[in-house]
């Protein structure tokens, strides 16, 4: 498995340098605090539910740093709590195509071309895209709350090691 393909892509590094550039500009807009802990991604869909409305918004805007920021930023407190970024080389060369940007758990057996022999379905390692993640803020039940997508990672990292 080549850890690298998924973690050191041209397009996945380009995507996060945007991100982060632009990160200051958005919390000038969104005054608080924005410390990448888990408590903050409860003001980040605050945040986002107040400037959406539904999925379909967030769907047209998905492009947008509108939504690109809150999803990076969604990102990163995962990685926080024990994930990396990767994007999956078998996505489409297609800048625009966002299955190919997610947050995962290091080492991964989904990622080897073989992994049909080396997963177990017991062996649940959870994977999110952010902004899709946005997006079903919108679409799941009204019990549901982005922090569990931080959460799951964190439970994760505790029980891995």
């Amino acid at each position: 498995m080549s850890e690298q393909q998924w973690t050191d892509h041209p397009r996945l590094h380009a995507w996060l340098r945007q991100q982060e550039a632009a990160f200051p500009g958005w919390c000038a807009d969104h005054p608080g605090v924005w410390d990448f802990s888990p408590e903050s991604v409860d003001r980040l869909e605050a945040v986002v539910r107040a400037r959406f409305g539904t999925a379909a918004q967030v769907r047209a805007a998905r492009r947008t740093p509108e939504v690109t920021v809150p999803a990076w930023y969604l990102g990163e407190v995962c990685v926080r709590a024990g994930a990396v970024w990767k994007h999956n080389p078998g996505a489409p060369d297609d800048p625009d195509a966002w299955e190919g940007l997610f947050v995962g758990v290091p080492d991964d057996p989904m990622e080897d071309p073989d992994h049909e022999d080396l997963y177990e379905d017991e062996d649940y390692r959870p994977a999110a895209v952010p902004v899709a993640e946005l997006r079903g803020m919108f679409t799941k039940g009204s019990d549901w709350r982005l922090r569990r997508v931080v959460e799951e990672f964190a439970e994760w990292a505790g029980g891995a090691g």
